[in-house]
């Protein structure tokens, strides 16, 4: 009997998008090992897109589950899948888009004390699609340092209007209160420059963002949540001060331009609005970071 031959073989799924790349680009995305950290409203979606791409390996990271709160916005939410790690509800949905993807899940937070534990094999490409400050940085700072390619999502939340969403370096967003603390724990705990690229594409939206507030129930409104829900996911859970509120369609497109940074990165196409790291451009040697009780200091603070 033939066996097939996955590394050279056509894949009628994805003829479409090989009308756009050719043969040569849909063999180095099957080539290509891409990992995507945080499964939320922007990496969830862009996982999706990589694997139907064709890329050929993609890790996923996140340690959380898929709560009540996710179904606005998150493609794995499902009333089946609540409770459920996003990341295995991500790995069963994917391998029935592309069985040939290999997929590997990494069921854990990303550890800014930890890093080299996330790649345990070689990585094309990350997706920074995290929220935490000291942990995002301390993976763009990995990435930069190793040349591995990167592109970092910022705050998606309080938009509602997807057509302002845009790529451009780190250090030139503006009106974005995660990428500016992002900037500030870069420069001052990774060393990157006061001044200058940074040499890390961004994806940001330019609509400024609008401020939460609580919604206008009637007193008398009727809790139309499932009843079951409440004894998987209990309310109350998010003790967060401010919780920005969320549409589907513009978390969804800054995921979906994550992925479109990652398979042209991978293809060597330009991304415009970001120049490549020129030759000899380099961090200097990176502080020690060590835990602290009140917070993430590196070693000369």
């Amino acid at each position: 009997m033939h066996e097939k031959n996955e590394s050279t073989g056509r894949d009628r799924r994805f003829d479409r998008f090989a009308r756009l790349v050719d043969y040569d680009g849909i063999m180095k995305l099957r080539k290509s090992h891409v990992m995507v950290a945080g499964l939320g409203g922007v990496g969830s979606w862009c996982a999706e897109a990589l694997v139907r791409s064709g890329v050929g390996t993609v890790t996923l990271v996140d340690f959380d589950k898929v709560s009540t709160n996710n179904f606005n916005r998150q493609m794995p939410a499902l009333e089946t899948t609540l409770g459920v790690p996003k990341a295995q509800a991500l790995f069963e949905r994917l391998k029935l888009i592309n069985n040939h993807c290999k997929i590997r899940v990494k069921l854990e937070q990303v550890n800014r004390f930890d890093i080299d534990r996330l790649f345990d094999v070689p990585c094309d490409f990350v997706v920074d699609a995290i929220d935490q400050l000291g942990n995002k940085t301390a993976l763009i700072s990995y990435c930069i340092r190793r040349d591995i390619g990167i592109v970092t999502s910022a705050g998606a939340g309080g938009r509602l209007d997807p057509t302002r969403i845009r790529v451009i370096d780190l250090s030139n967003t503006i009106d974005d209160s995660l990428a500016r603390m992002v900037r500030i724990y870069l420069r001052k705990r990774h060393l990157f420059p006061k001044k200058g690229r940074f040499y890390v594409p961004c994806v940001v939206s330019e609509e400024p963002y609008t401020l939460p507030f609580e919604p206008a129930y009637p007193p008398d409104a009727e809790d139309l949540t499932p009843e079951r829900f409440a004894q998987i996911d209990p309310p109350g859970k998010d003790k967060r001060n401010i919780v920005m509120g969320t549409a589907s369609f513009v978390t969804s497109c800054f995921g979906m331009t994550c992925a479109s940074v990652a398979v042209r990165s991978l293809l060597g196409v330009k991304i415009d609005g970001v120049k490549r790291k020129p030759k000899g451009w380099k961090l200097p040697p990176e502080p020690k970071l060590v835990p602290h009780e009140g917070g993430l200091f590196s070693a000369d603070d």
